[in-house]
């Protein structure tokens, strides 16, 4: 069976809570990503933050994202994460159910990879795509 490891991006670039919204931003641009895990200086994830949030949470609400500090952004739901050797059905409904686009996954407590919407339609068939899809893409 596959795990989380196996459809993770393993390259998962994390901003820390002390960074600039504008920092994240560039980290993101220079990446071609839309969400950094928000990690302390050992790696340990604290939360997520999204292209979405830097553009709504600070940007619409007037803040200057050269000195908006990550970690003043509310964390808008509970973080989910997968542990790499998590079964990747298992994941997927954790995605499917907590209708997030995006999922860090996890060892010992680090990040080590990611899991978006792309991993998991490069990885799995087109039936388990659609109905993850359409599962986050649900109105609440």
């Amino acid at each position: 069976m596959a795990t989380a490891r196996d459809i993770m991006h393993p390259s998962a670039y994390c901003i820390q809570t002390h960074d600039t919204a504008a920092n994240a931003a560039r980290m993101m641009a220079e990446h071609d990503i839309g969400a950094l895990p928000i990690c302390d200086a050992e790696d340990r994830i604290k939360g997520l933050v999204t292209d979405r949030d830097l553009a709504i949470q600070v940007m619409a609400a007037g803040y200057d994202p050269e000195t908006y500090e990550i970690g003043d952004l509310p964390q808008q739901h509970a973080l989910v994460t997968a542990d790499v050797a998590e079964d990747a059905d298992l994941t997927l409904a954790k995605m499917s159910e907590q209708q997030v686009r995006r999922i860090p996954v996890v060892e010992d407590g680090r990040v080590v990879g990611i899991i978006a919407q792309a991993d998991v339609a490069r990885s799995l068939p087109e039936p388990v795509v659609g109905q993850v899809v359409s599962a986050v893409s649900e109105p609440d």
